[in-house]
């Protein structure tokens, strides 16, 4: 089973919600828009991690598992535990981009006065 044919299709309608979000309110106050820059910030922050940091440690991982990969065990441990580390930020961010999603729907922006 691989994760990534289940994430990596479902990130092309993250991203196309994200930026439709951000296009969308291009023309708001500066306060609002940075609750719609931030998950777009997040999205691509790990977008660039997984394939550089997160794919070789879990190649690395499954190698070593499989014992494709000749590890030592405290070697095999300090790699699951630099893993885990990694995947708590990937976590934070993920819940940055959450949370300002939900508070960019949130907010009422006043509308302009046409006089």
């Amino acid at each position: 089973m691989n994760p990534g044919d289940f994430f990596q299709p479902l990130s092309v309608p993250m991203l196309v919600g994200i930026l439709g979000a951000l296009i969308c309110g291009r023309k708001t106050p500066f306060e609002y828009r940075v609750w719609l820059w931030l998950p777009v910030i997040m999205f691509l922050a790990i977008w660039v991690l997984t394939p550089t940091i997160f794919w070789p440690m879990i190649h690395e991982l499954y190698g070593a598992a499989t014992g494709k990969i000749i590890r030592s065990d405290a070697e095999a441990i300090q790699l699951a535990h630099r893993w885990i580390i990694w995947d708590w930020w990937r976590v934070a961010m993920i819940a940055v981009g959450l949370v300002s999603s939900v508070r960019a729907i949130s907010l009422l922006v006043p509308a302009k006065s046409s006089s």
